[in-house]
Order: structure tokens, then C-alpha cells, then sequence
């Protein structure tokens, strides 16, 4: 379904190490995308509106970070991306993902983040 592999950011004669998730399926970019860049920034809030949602709390919740925007829903969360309007930048289609899934994706990539 996927690899996790560390990569090394260079610039200059500083670089850094870095997780990143790859999906076999390239229609899951985004997913990718998310769970990169804006899942580590939102943190554990994510994990408690997809919560709220499942257990029937809220309907479905809106939440945007730096590169996707999620409509959590009680069976699927559609993940855009935001750069869809920016011409310099890889676009990724949405994606729309089973709720359950994405929260399994989310506390594993959060501890792998954590294992560093």
C-alpha cells in the first residue's frame, strides 16, 4: 500500500533528514502530501475532529493546513489540494478516503515521526 523511506534535504553544507510516505497508488498523492506536511502541524486535533465525526458529534468538519483541505465525513474525507490555483507547483488530484482508514494512517505516521 505504501513505503516509508528517510530522505536528506540538502543546502549548502546543511542538510536535514526527513520521513516520507510514498503510496503504491499514485491517485493517493495527496494522502502523502497530507500526512507530511499538514497532519505534523494540526497534530492531535485531526485525530479528534475525525473522532468527533465518527461518533456522531458533528456531521462532517472542515479543516485546511498549508497544502490539502479535508471535508471529514462520517464514511469519507475528500482531501484537496490547495496548490490546485499555483502554475509552479506538482498538483495532486483529490482523493476521497474511508474516515477509518485516514485515522489509521494518521496515528501511524505519527509514530514513526515519533520513533525519530
Amino acid at each position: 500500500m505504501y513505503q516509508i523511506r528517510e530522505v536528506e534535504l540538502r543546502n549548502g553544507s546543511q542538510y536535514k533528514k526527513r520521513l516520507v510516505i510514498e503510496f503504491n497508488d499514485s491517485k493517493m498523492q495527496i494522502v502523502g502530501e497530507f500526512l507530511m506536511a499538514d497532519a505534523p502541524i494540526i497534530g492531535g486535533q485531526i485525530l479528534k475532529d475525525i473522532d468527533n465525526v465518527l461518533e456522531g458529534k458533528r456531521d462532517f468538519i472542515e479543516s485546511s493546513g498549508n497544502r490539502t483541505h479535508l471535508i471529514i465525513g462520517p464514511e469519507y474525507t475528500k482531501i484537496e489540494d490547495l496548490f490546485d490555483f499555483v502554475e509552479e507547483v506538482s498538483k495532486y488530484p483529490t482523493f476521497d478516503i474511508k474516515t477509518k482508514m485516514l485515522r489509521e494512517l494518521i496515528i501511524m505516521w505519527f509514530a514513526e515521526l515519533n520513533k525519530k
